[in-house]
Order: structure tokens, then sequence, then C-alpha cells
């Protein structure tokens, strides 16, 4: 993934053009209203705002290594938190929250009402790799917030698919692969999704309401049009477009 990212900004760095051309690393959970935001932008200020989506821990080893791009929005504020000493970061803006659920197919035929249904063998189910996308360190949070270690360690050894980011966990969700996963809840108002997943809340005591920040890069060579893209996110037009898509 990561090796793909820097192969597509490097070509795209590379190509002429008359217009600003910005790059977004984008966490895959917030593509939709990005897409629609940067559509807007471009518009308005005739430049093009090529979107670089992929789980969090990919896109910033790829905007670290190729030092190119303007805008980062992982899908935690945690790793904005861990990357900040690097100090790639400049304006960071909070335009709001996503929080995690238990994704099943349309109308829940496994019957599936708790976390608790991830050590059950008779349901497959799909869990997201800690160590990639955001969506698999919330779920070892929520896990381990939920019933300790061990029942987090039992969790991953039960699932039938570990994934890299959310993408592939509805993916897998939507092709019969597994009955139940742990996914972001915004994902789910996607439209290929919306009416073939049913969201099952989690406690917010174990799933906790995440921050989404976005963030201008130092090495930002349009750094006034980046501004315009935060500016539009923290509008009401822009609240009320997060708020279509679940977040």
């Amino acid at each position: 993934m990561i090796k793909k990212i820097l192969l597509t900004i490097l070509l795209i760095s590379s190509l002429a053009s008359a217009k600003d051309n910005l790059i977004f690393y984008c966490g895959i959970t917030m593509v939709g209203p990005m897409q629609k935001i940067a559509t807007l932008i471009e518009k308005k200020y005739n430049c093009t705002i090529n979107i670089m989506q992929g789980g969090s821990k990919d896109l910033y080893d790829s905007l670290k290594f190729s030092k190119i791009g303007d805008l980062y929005l992982p899908g935690s504020e945690a790793y904005i938190k861990k990357y900040k000493k690097d100090g790639f970061f400049l304006d960071s803006t909070y335009i709001g929250y996503n929080q995690a659920a238990i994704f099943v197919k349309k109308g829940n035929p496994k019957n599936i009402k708790r976390l608790d249904s991830l050590l059950d063998e008779n349901i497959a189910t799909a869990l997201c790799d800690p160590k990639h996308g955001s969506i698999g360190k919330e779920t070892k949070n929520i896990l381990k917030s939920y019933k300790g270690d061990n029942f987090y360690q039992k969790a991953y050894e039960n699932t039938a698919m570990i994934s890299t980011d959310s993408r592939d966990l509805n993916a897998l969700l939507l092709d019969n692969s597994v009955d139940m996963s742990v996914n972001w809840k915004a994902t789910a108002y996607l439209k290929k999704n919306v009416e073939k997943i049913t969201v099952i809340p989690i406690d917010e005591k174990f799933a906790k309401k995440k921050r989404l920040i976005i963030n201008i890069l130092s090495f930002s060579k349009h750094k006034d049009i980046a501004k315009a893209f935060i500016r539009y996110c923290v509008s009401d037009s822009g609240k009320k477009l997060m708020k279509k898509y679940g977040f």
C-alpha cells in the first residue's frame, strides 16, 4: 500500500500543469465528504486536488518519506498526537468526530447484539490489524476496555479475516466472506453500503467519539488553498455535509 501511494504521488508531482496541484492524504473513512468539498474548491480556485486514500499510518509514512503534499486527515486524532513531534503539521483543525460500531449484514440475520459474538465460532468475523488503519487501533482499545486483554486476544484469534483498513472490512461483509466486523460508523453511510449494512451501536464508554483533525503540511506549496479547504470544512455547509455522511 505504501509503495502504491508513493508511486502515485511521484507521478502526480512530475506532471506539468497550469493549475495548482494539491495532494491530500485522507483516511478512507472520510473520503466521501472530502471528495465533495474538493470538487467545490477545485472549481472556485481553478486547481486540482488529488486525494490519496488509505490507512492512516500508511498515508503518514508516505508523506514523511516523500515530503510532498498539502493536507493530512487521519481517521483518529491519535495519529496527530503520535507524529506531531516530527514537525510536519502546521495548522490543525477539528472538523467533526467518528465512532466505531458493530457492522453486520442488512437485517442482522445472525441476530448479533454485542461484542461477545466475536468469540462465537459460528460467526465469521473480520477485524482490522491494530498496526495499520485507524479502525484497527480503535478496535484494540475497545476490546481491551470491554473485557480486558484476554478478550481482545481471543477475538483476534477467532477472527476469520484480518484486514488493513475500513474499506476492506466492508468489502468482506458485502461479499459474504464474514458475518460481523467492527468499523467506523460513518462508512455505513456510503452509497454502496447504506442498503447492505446494519449498524449496531457499541456503548460509548467503550467506543468513544474520536475527533477528526485535518492538518496543513509544513512542506505544502499551496497553503492558501489548503486553508480555504479547511474553512469550508468548518463552515455551516461543511458541517451539514459531514453530518450527511455520518460524522
